[in-house]
């Protein structure tokens, strides 16, 4: 007999079988047949028949039920049976081990992978854009929720995952399959963090999509602007870096001409390039916006206005490398969608559609005339009007967020 079992005497004295089991009929009165000397099966009046097992534990019986016929096989309540009779072995009771199983499924049950999302939603987008909200949101709703959002959170692996961005990829839409990635792996975080599960899925698909054609200056689409400024907005790296991605967005100067910077080089509200630093090696002029001017007094906050804007962390005589800039653009979950220098695109195109003349808005790229133009250049040709350009440049950058730490209002 095992362990803490406990006969009775209304127990018979024979093995049971499928078809013993079967057979067995209601009585005036409930009765009960036993397994061996392991289990029994109590039959009621009414024709229902309940699995059960009378154990003694530290000196009291109890009764354990494992379920009702024939949705519990014979199978199925023997081994519950020696699953029980271990337990009594440990010291363990089995009605309170089946209580905290029982809590256990139906905690999992609930904890399913929209709930969770929706918990996370919650703790988390109380200060972020409405739009990045919103994307957050449609991605979930669209794309994340149909495979997996009814699944305890518990339960899903990296397979279901990668058949969602395999989906969206598969659409034309590889940014957003990245950014469902991104999405998905903070809700997984959120619940490591809660102790739901013990590792995030999303870690084994990084690189899981495939690349389009490398472009080398690819720049920064107009959907992906309001999550690549709120991404930057939360951005916990160095404050000169952050500053300098913001202000290569404002100003849309080349990588090489931004981290070579001098304070020497502005001018009142203008900063003026050399001509030994430029491209075609001539004299360019930007004009500083207000929103541009108090992102070069927080910079001077850093720096102390020595010589160099950007100074190279290691060795402040040197400036800030080129690849800075791609750096933080990569860590942020956009390397190989956009580039620093595709700043130059995207502003090329929006403030074409902005209504403003190719000639402007190629002054203020310091682009040389096409051949069969005219040939001499005039740094400071358009500049009232490049003057009122940038600012309204600066002005649509603004309805992105910006990092607390420009202390833009």
């Amino acid at each position: 007999m095992l362990a803490g079992i406990v006969k009775t005497k209304q127990e018979y004295p024979t093995m049971l079988t499928d078809l013993k089991v079967k057979s067995l009929k209601p009585k005036a009165k409930m009765y009960r047949v036993r397994d061996g000397d392991k289990l029994y099966l109590e039959v009621k009046p009414t024709g229902r028949k309940f699995w059960r097992v009378r154990y003694k534990l530290r000196g009291k019986e109890n009764v354990y039920t494992i379920g009702e016929y024939p949705t519990i096989s014979l199978y199925e309540a023997r081994t519950e049976r020696n699953k029980i009779a271990e337990q009594l072995t440990k010291g363990l009771n089995p009605n309170i081990e089946k209580r905290a199983e029982a809590i256990k499924a139906q905690s999992q049950y609930d904890n399913t992978f929209q709930a969770v999302s929706q918990a996370y939603y919650e703790r988390n987008f109380k200060d972020l854009s409405a739009y990045y909200a919103k994307q957050w949101q449609t991605i979930m709703r669209q794309d994340i929720y149909p495979v997996i959002g009814d699944m305890p959170i518990a339960t899903i692996k990296a397979p279901y995952l990668l058949e969602i961005m395999d989906r969206i990829e598969g659409r034309g839409a590889p940014t957003v399959a990245i950014l469902a990635r991104q999405f998905m792996g903070q809700v997984f975080r959120y619940a490591g963090s809660r102790l739901m599960i013990e590792s995030d899925p999303t870690v084994f698909l990084y690189g899981a999509l495939k690349r389009g054609k490398v472009r080398h200056n690819p720049p920064i689409e107009r959907e992906d602007m309001p999550v690549f400024f709120e991404k930057m907005s939360q951005y916990n790296g160095f404050p000169v870096t952050i500053i300098a991605v913001y202000i290569m967005a404002h100003i849309f100067v080349r990588t090489k001409e931004l981290v070579l910077m001098r304070w020497s080089w502005v001018q009142g509200d203008l900063i003026i390039f050399p001509e030994d630093i430029m491209k075609k090696d001539t004299k360019h002029i930007v004009p500083i916006t207000p929103e541009v001017r108090q992102m070069l007094d927080v910079l001077s906050e850093y720096t102390g206005r020595r010589e160099l804007m950007f100074p190279n962390v290691r060795d402040p005589r040197r400036s800030m490398s080129k690849t800075t800039i791609n750096a933080v653009i990569e860590r942020l979950g956009f390397g190989g969608l956009f580039s620093g220098h595709g700043f130059r695109s995207t502003a090329s195109t929006l403030l074409n559609e902005m209504g403003y003349r190719e000639d402007l808005i190629e002054r203020q790229l310091s682009h040389q005339e096409r051949k069969g133009e005219r040939r001499a250049y005039n740094h400071a040709e358009y500049l009232e009007e490049r003057k009122a350009m940038m600012k309204e440049w600066s002005k649509f950058l603004l309805q992105f967020k910006h990092a607390e730490i420009l202390n833009i209002q």
